[in-house]
């Protein structure tokens, strides 16, 4: 039975609402803590900012604590559904989402079609802002983990304009575990990345844009549409010579040197050092078989989108 599951906090990410759960019942085992809220223990690499069963949860904070947490709420505003939902069909973003309600014995890594780095490339973890952690403190009287600071591609805190540091709790594995922010996992004497003005608001802008894509639910049309029109923007801009309706030249060069005068070496390696090391890797396969490929790199998708566009508002509204 459940011994009270805290009020959620603004942009709380679920995966934090869990951890004060497990602190305030004074709990030794994380496993314990999953089997009362989702019934059983989920070992998925995702389960940090995509939990699944949510149904469950709903229904035993409902029969035990007598208020309504609503569902579509937790998985739109409080884990990292509508990131990983952008840029797939409907049918694969409402397969993400059934996948999160029910407890489903399907890969979420296929669904999700993310990019997979080597083990080393792969550690990921929980991000804060030094002065998030503080204001928290004083208003609510704990920190905890924020939403938006845990979205891939965000690198700045939108509201205090400086860099987020990592903390020590791990995203990407599938040990169950569930830490709230405090002095050994979020240590307030970490050295922030210092980024210069240029680059600073750049990547604020970046934030932004990625802010308007999980805000909006709009309906993703379709990675041949997304071809097709990258391919239009590439003409326009005359980085491709079409010879014929199958037949063109893709300059690039051209295209790497302009989007890298556009967002500056800063920019690219804060946002994927690689990028710089091998760029045709990273741009090529987006835009012109980004239909074909077997996995959506969203961040260097939303990288080109805002370099042809100017905007993501822009793009997917034209």
């Amino acid at each position: 039975m459940l011994n009270g599951f805290p009020r959620i906090y603004p942009d709380e990410l679920l995966y934090s609402v869990i951890a004060r759960y497990h602190i305030r019942n004074a709990y030794k085992s994380f496993h314990q803590s999953d089997m009362e809220l989702f019934g059983y223990a989920s070992q998925q690499i995702y389960r940090v900012v995509l939990p699944c069963n949510l149904n469950h949860l709903v229904r035993e904070i409902h029969l035990h604590l007598f208020y309504e947490l609503n569902i579509n709420d937790l998985i739109y505003h409080h884990t990292l559904y509508p990131f990983y939902a952008s840029f797939l069909p409907p049918q694969e973003a409402w397969l993400l989402k059934n996948y999160m309600e029910q407890k489903a014995n399907i890969s979420l890594s296929e669904i999700l079609k993310c990019p997979r780095n080597n083990k080393e490339e792969a550690k990921t973890f929980l991000k804060f802002c030094l002065y998030c952690i503080e204001e928290d403190t004083q208003k609510y009287g704990e920190p905890y983990w924020h939403r938006f600071h845990q979205v891939p591609g965000v690198i700045v805190c939108p509201i205090h304009r400086i860099a987020l540091n990592n903390s020590l709790v791990s995203i990407e594995t599938k040990e169950i575990h569930y830490h709230a922010p405090s002095d050994d996992n979020c240590p307030l004497n970490t050295s922030t990345t210092i980024y210069n003005d240029a680059t600073l608001q750049k990547l604020l802008v970046f934030a932004n844009n990625i802010e308007w894509l999980i805000n909006n639910n709009f309906t993703f049309k379709g990675l041949s549409w997304l071809r097709s029109h990258y391919k239009t923007y590439l003409t326009n801009k005359n980085f491709i010579t079409v010879f014929s309706k199958d037949k063109f030249i893709f300059h690039e060069q051209e295209f790497y040197n302009a989007v890298l005068t556009y967002y500056g070496q800063e920019f690219l390696e804060a946002i994927n050092p690689k990028i710089i090391k091998n760029p045709e890797k990273y741009f090529s396969n987006c835009l012109l078989a980004c239909d074909v490929n077997p996995v959506i790199d969203r961040i260097i998708h939303i990288l080109i989108i805002k370099f042809l566009a100017n905007s993501i508002e822009d793009f997917f509204k034209a």
